[in-house]
Order: C-alpha cells, then sequence, then structure tokens
C-alpha cells in the first residue's frame, strides 16, 4: 500500500508517519522540497499551490504515484476533497478525510489517525468506543481529559 500525504515539509505531516507502519509514504508539498533521502519515507514536490484546482490536482498525482490512499492537511485541499469524495472513489484511492469536515486550528498534544470509523493509530490511550458509530475518517488532535476530537489541518501554504 502507499500513501500521499500532504503539507510533507511540515512537523505535523512527519508525525504522521508514525502511523503507518509496513506502508510506502510519500510525504508531498507545494514548490521545492528538501533533497533529504529516508527508508521510511520518500519527499515529492506536488507543483505550485492552485486553489482553484486543488481536488484535480491531488488526484492527478495520486495517480501518477500510484497511490492508493491520500491524507491531505492543508485547510482548502480538506474542504476541497471532501467535496470530490466520490471522483477520488472512483478511481480507486481512498481519502482520510470525513465528508462534512469542521476546521479548527485548536491543537491538543495528543493525537489519533481513523480509517472508515476504525482507530488505526493513536499517540495515548483513550476511549474511543464510539468511532464506528460517528464513522471517523482520517487525522484528529483529541483532549484526553475532555474527550474532545478537532480535524488534523495545517494552515494553507502562501
Amino acid at each position: 500500500m502507499k500513501i500521499l500525504i500532504t503539507g510533507g515539509k511540515t512537523a505535523t505531516a512527519l508525525k504522521i508517519t508514525k502511523a503507518f507502519e509496513d506502508t510506502e509514504i510519500i510525504l508531498a508539498d507545494y514548490g521545492a522540497m528538501p533533497a533529504i533521502k529516508s527508508t521510511a519515507y520518500s519527499l515529492e514536490s506536488i507543483g505550485e499551490w492552485n486553489q482553484e484546482i486543488l481536488a484535480h490536482h491531488l488526484l492527478t498525482k495520486c495517480l501518477d504515484y500510484g497511490v492508493d490512499k491520500l491524507l491531505p492537511l492543508y485547510e482548502s485541499e480538506i474542504v476541497a476533497i471532501a467535496k470530490s469524495l466520490t471522483l477520488f472513489d472512483e478511481f480507486g484511492i481512498q481519502v482520510l478525510v470525513p465528508e462534512n469536515p469542521s476546521i479548527n486550528q485548536r491543537k491538543f498534544k495528543d493525537w489519533c489517525l481513523f480509517e472508515n470509523g476504525k482507530l488505526i493509530y493513536t499517540s495515548a490511550k483513550f476511549d474511543f468506543e464510539n468511532a464506528d458509530s460517528i464513522h471517523l475518517n482520517g487525522a484528529y488532535f483529541f483532549d484526553v481529559e475532555k474527550g474532545k476530537l478537532e480535524l488534523v489541518s495545517i494552515p494553507n501554504p502562501l
């Protein structure tokens, strides 16, 4: 399996790679990418930022790289791709975002990753017993004490 995670130049994207053992990971971002070699992931440029064609552009990149899953992290990508989930599905690419994303910039220390309601990874022990019933999909920050989840997102690049 191969996954493309956007926001590849950010610490958030690098942190999320922990959730994908035995997976080929592409950390992708807009503009120039650093020339760093790693056995855990590859770094790829996905061209220049163009907010008008985000979903189409990312679909093309996923097809170019033979990606099975996409985890967009930039706010505008999340919103655009959530509206285009059927298109990605038609090409056999699973997108790890909820259908109706709510974007907040609050970040908690702990985070987790869900795939169609199933908990894939968590950085701390927390009871996610109703994850199936609310069908979570994507990466979320969470507050253990308050039981609050927030979709992981990063501000759009300039």
